[in-house]
């Protein structure tokens, strides 16, 4: 049996660093495939380490605080035409 058929997919935001870098090494660690986004670049460079645990990785570099930015991710998500089993929300916006 094809191997992306057997693993759920999981959706983290907020990727690139911090919590949701680990949160994505976690899903990564335990046998998921992975959505990841950021607002920015770096999403695509961190990728490389997920995909080393096992996981296949789609990358979405968006601003989730912006209404396009939410579209992008949904889109890419509709786009790859699996169901989501796990998503952690990790996006945030600081103030100060």
């Amino acid at each position: 049996m094809n191997q992306t058929l057997t693993r759920p997919l999981a959706v983290v935001t907020g990727a690139s660093s911090g919590i949701g870098y680990e949160l994505a090494k976690q899903f990564a660690q335990n046998g998921f495939d992975l959505v990841v986004t950021a607002t920015g670049s770096s999403i695509n460079e961190v990728a490389g380490a997920f995909e080393e645990l096992g996981a296949k990785v789609e990358t979405v570099q968006a601003d989730l605080a912006t209404y396009n930015g939410v579209e992008t991710l949904y889109n890419q998500i509709q786009a790859i035409g699996r169901p989501v089993e796990a998503i952690a929300i990790n996006a945030g916006v600081g103030f100060s």
